[in-house]
């Protein structure tokens, strides 16, 4: 029985939160593995030998994680001890200010102290009952060194693990490669070989730079903090750097208890403005200024999809959950651009557009969003230039056009509106030039449409852009064949382009080819046949050839390039 891709899912996650224990450890040896790599890889070239090499940086390392996590959780400890007093204080400057008529700002008063009575209990109410703890006898020094080390067994052990599988992970790599991709079997070997060599480029370029931004950002504050006054600066540091991988809320969610850890413990309001200021401007330069310089734009994955797996990877795991989020979900992302079957990982997780951008000008369209389209097609005119905005969106959204009108997923009807609408459009981007009719050195090219309308406005397209390049088009508004060629053969031009959008065009095309070549015999005459996938189009193309076209341009700028070297 198929349970589904959603049951699936649940099972997935469930699998994940009964596995943590093993899990959360070999994730954790695993990033701090790829972390540990680089230096390991340079400390090698210098001419130490692996085992050295490995034992020099996780002894760095685990010195570092040492010192910094001694610290940490004796200023975690204080500040909890601490946190009935900032309640406190924070509640009578509040009072002071609720004294002092500044409006709503004394309501809070009543929050931060139901805040102090949650954090201590003897801030309670005088009435509540007072847990009482009963000794029995004395305590052993067994029992004593128990209660004071028990909290302490379960991190210590969890390090401890993480570091082992870390050495074992750093000194045997290669093997570790060499066997993930025997797992994979030779006849994956190529996707699994391709898949890897993306996964540790992307992370090493975004997650292991990220890490080091992170804790540079995370210094920063916390000298800055100490330099300021506020208290357990080098907690407030670490914390910053852990919640910096969490997109767009990790930095204001950093500032918020510093800040109000400084409204509590400074006179007024410099502490509490200092330290915001201080997260703004650190915040500011190092997401605008390091980061694009470091990473670039693109990172892979969307910003959205970051804060969305750090949402997730917090709640199953916790706060390992958060610092391996970033990584889980990179490398989810370079897995669905690799495997067929989990693509949709790619498109959830990625940071390309949700929509190729012919498709995206060609929905807003179809769905009566102008406005939209245009801003897209002036963006991408700006950027590039109307020729390649013509070619690389408008023309493809008029075959998407044509082909739903094939197939009947939409109607004449819808298919004349979006005609009409796109024509508005290109109206709209066409820049104001005068035509070059007047200048006798060019001469006269007409345009005829093989069938539709959807054809006419190729023509209009190509107008456009022959005006750009001082070149004359004249597209005739007739749809019918034979008023088509009377039309024609009546201008005697030296040259004829006649537009065809594949694949209804293609029979219309060759009728026209050989009455024009009939009638007109010294013209020159041009197909203009817009066709994604070229080699579908060689056969059509040759069969015009025979008809008696002298050239097929597949887009508008080919086009442009046969009728001017015509002129």
């Amino acid at each position: 029985m198929s349970l589904g891709r959603t049951g699936e899912l649940a099972i997935f996650v469930v699998l994940l939160a009964l596995g943590r224990p093993v899990l959360v450890p070999l994730a954790l040896a695993f990033y701090l593995a790829f972390v540990l790599t680089p230096p390991s890889n340079g400390l090698e070239r210098l001419g130490l030998p692996r085992s050295l090499s490995v034992a020099a940086v996780v002894g760095s390392a685990l010195a570092i994680v040492g010192v910094l996590g001694t610290v940490l959780v004796a200023q975690a400890a204080d500040l909890h001890r601490q946190m009935k007093t900032y309640a406190w204080q924070t509640s009578q400057k509040l009072s002071g200010l609720r004294a002092g008529k500044l409006g709503a700002l004394g309501d809070l008063t009543g929050v931060f102290s139901e805040l102090g009575r949650a954090l201590d209990p003897a801030l309670g109410p005088t009435t509540s009952a007072m847990p009482v703890r009963v000794l029995v006898g004395g305590q052993s020094t067994y029992q004593r060194l128990e209660e004071a080390l028990g909290p302490l067994v379960q991190p210590l052990g969890l390090v401890t693990i993480v570091f082992v599988l870390a050495i074992f992970m750093l000194g045997n790599r290669e093997d570790l490669r060499g066997r993930l991709l025997q797992l994979v079997g030779p006849q994956n070997l190529t996707v699994a070989t391709r898949t890897m060599a993306e996964a540790v480029n992307r992370v090493g370029r975004v997650l292991l730079t990220q890490a080091y931004i992170n804790s540079v950002f995370g210094a920063v504050l916390a000298v800055g903090l100490y330099v300021i006054g506020v208290p357990y600066a080098l907690l407030w540091g670490a914390l910053a750097a852990l919640l910096r991988f969490v997109p767009l809320l990790g930095a204001v969610i950093a500032a918020l208890l510093p800040t109000l850890v400084a409204f509590a413990v400074f006179p007024g309001w410099r502490g509490a403005l200092l330290t915001l200021a201080l997260f703004v401007v650190v915040e500011t330069l190092a997401s605008n200024v390091v980061e694009p310089v470091v990473l670039g734009k693109r990172t892979g994955v969307s910003a959205l999809a970051l804060l969305v797996s750090a949402l997730f990877w917090t709640w199953l795991w916790g706060p390992a959950g958060l610092l391996l989020a970033t990584p889980i979900t990179v490398c989810a992302a370079v897995v669905g651009r690799h495997v067929p079957e989990l693509a949709f990982l790619s498109i959830a997780l990625g940071d390309d557009a949700g929509l190729n951008v012919e498709v995206n000008f060609y929905q807003r369209t179809l769905a009566k969003a102008l406005k939209d389209a245009y801003r897209l097609a002036k963006r991408l005119t700006a950027e590039t230039s109307l020729a390649q905005t013509l070619d690389d969106v408008v023309v493809p959204a008029l075959g998407l056009m044509v082909h739903d009108l094939n197939v009947q997923a939409i109607d004449q009807k819808d298919a004349d509106r979006v005609v009409a609408d796109i024509s508005d459009i290109v109206g709209r981007l066409r820049p104001q030039l005068a035509d070059p009719g007047g200048r006798a050195t060019w001469p006269r090219v007409v345009g005829v449409a093989a069938e539709s309308r959807a054809d006419l406005l190729l023509l209009q397209m190509l107008h456009a852009t022959l005006i750009e390049q001082s070149l004359q088009l004249l597209p005739l508004a007739e749809l019918d064949r034979s008023r088509a060629l009377a039309a024609a053969v009546e201008a005697q031009p030296a040259a004829i382009c006649i537009a065809a959008l594949p694949p209804s065009g293609n029979v219309n095309a060759r009728f026209l080819c050989r009455r024009l070549r009939a009638e007109l015999p010294a013209a020159h005459i041009v197909v203009l046949m817009p066709e994604a996938e070229r080699h579908r189009s060689r056969e059509a193309a040759a069969r015009l050839r025979e008809a008696g076209a002298n050239g097929v341009a597949y887009n508008l700028r080919e086009a442009t390039s046969l009728l001017l070297e015509m002129g």
